[in-house]
């Protein structure tokens, strides 16, 4: 993914001899190099400073593709003001702090480069304080900065609303803690300066895989965390349906979170609400900067293990959490492959008149194949991923293999695919 960052330059400037800087002991002295910079620019994560190279994204968890971090995700680098500058209007607080030879920083912030609730200038796309001021950096050679950039206050409590990108956005509060800048820290300040950001709070990204999106009744779609409804954001309006939904990071992972949503009912068949509950599958709090990935399967509609990644790169933070679900075992001809079809009338694309989506079994040396099923019927079982219109009726079961209870557990094929491809 391109990283969109945004740089300061700044001016060097040898100063008179009133002016303080500080010597290889970061010891505070007369006659030294001062930094004289236009504003503070910001990134969010995902580069490594000290060689300019962009951080793997890895937006694909067990083989399932998530929006975070990619160009979908409102929160991700690639919208870092947001596709509207939501951000423009924000606030930030900027400190920097000496960390001296003894290994210890001191906890009194350098106040002629520091400043609080600084306002962003699009003219130089960089954050300065307000009312404006001279900013002078020390020739510090080991920098410590801290950063918060936040809407209106960076302790405001989490909305429950979030189902507008504004409102998203808005709960994104964004921190750099108290650290040595990379990259030339170990020397005077260069000319570039751009200091990172992560995100301070959590996120849910979740999805609703292999669903006809129209089945679901999206207004219905709540997460309830501790008690209190959240309504999340939806991420596009056709297609995969998939939500994020940002949570303070002190949340308990031992807080009840559950999913409620309704079915599409009509005059024959009543809606069915379902609610399930999310195992996160780890102990303490959610934390900064971490991302909980998982799907909604049908047809009875069960939760996929929950993946943890870190929001920004998209790397695993503790690996992934397996639920432990008996799937069934299909038995078939040796190393062979074929592609099955259930009646759920499952799309690639998730639309009702999409090219419908098979499963494809691979049995193994001692023919069998152990799979998630996409639905509990099988219809049709095709020897070739792209059947034609004659294929549909060629290789059509007599009778369809019913899935979902514990007499199908292990289920023998070989005399039906020996009937149907003899």
């Amino acid at each position: 993914m391109k990283h969109k960052t945004l740089y300061i330059y700044a001016v060097v400037l040898i100063l008179g001899f009133n002016v303080a800087g500080c010597d290889k002991n970061d010891n505070i002295e007369v006659n030294s190099d001062m930094v004289e910079i236009d504003g503070v620019a910001l990134q969010l994560g995902g580069v490594d400073l000290s060689s300019g190279t962009a951080a793997t994204t890895r937006a694909t968890v067990a083989g399932i593709d998530y929006a975070v971090n990619t160009n979908e995700d409102p929160t991700s680098s690639f919208f870092f003001l947001g596709s509207n500058n939501i951000r423009e209007d924000w606030k930030l607080d900027f400190s920097l702090y000496n960390g001296n030879a003894s290994g210890s920083v001191d906890g009194t912030p350098y106040d002629a480069a520091s400043f609080t609730a600084g306002v962003y200038d699009d003219t130089n796309n960089t954050w300065k304080p307000s009312p404006d001021k001279q900013l002078l950096f020390p020739n510090y050679f080991k920098p410590h900065v801290e950063a918060w950039l936040y809407p209106s206050t960076k302790d405001a409590a989490v909305a429950t609303d979030q189902s507008t990108e504004e409102q998203l956005i808005a709960q994104d509060i964004l921190h750099r803690a108290k650290s040595v800048l990379p990259g030339n820290a170990t020397e005077s300040f260069g000319k570039k300066l751009s200091v990172q950001l992560s995100h301070q709070r959590a996120m849910l990204n979740f999805k609703f895989q292999d669903i006809v999106r129209e089945d679901i009744n999206e207004v219905t779609v709540k997460v309830k965390v501790g008690g209190t409804d959240y309504t999340p954001y939806s991420l596009r309006a056709a297609g995969v349906l998939e939500y994020m939904l940002i949570l303070p990071e002190d949340t308990p992972a031992a807080t009840e979170i559950i999913v409620e949503y309704e079915t599409v009912g009509n005059d024959l068949l009543l809606p069915i609400e379902y609610k399930h509950k999310v195992n996160l599958g780890i102990t303490g709090a959610l934390g900064s900067n971490n991302c909980y990935c998982f799907t909604l399967s049908p047809k009875e509609m069960t939760i996929s293990p929950v993946s943890v990644i870190n929001w920004v790169t998209g790397e695993p933070v503790l690996g992934e959490y397996v639920a432990v679900t008996a799937y069934p075992t299909f038995k078939g001809p040796k190393n062979e492959t074929y592609y099955f079809y259930y009646d759920n009338q499952l799309t690639e694309d998730g639309s009702l008149n999409g090219t419908p989506k098979l499963q494809e079994i691979n049995f193994n040396n001692d023919g069998e194949c152990t799979i998630k099923p996409d639905g509990r019927i099988i219809t049709h079982i095709f020897k070739g991923s792209d059947p034609t219109m004659e294929d549909w009726n060629l290789y059509k079961l007599d009778n369809p293999i019913i899935l979902g209870n514990t007499e199908k557990i292990y289920i023998d094929l070989e005399t039906i695919i020996n009937t149907l491809y003899p």
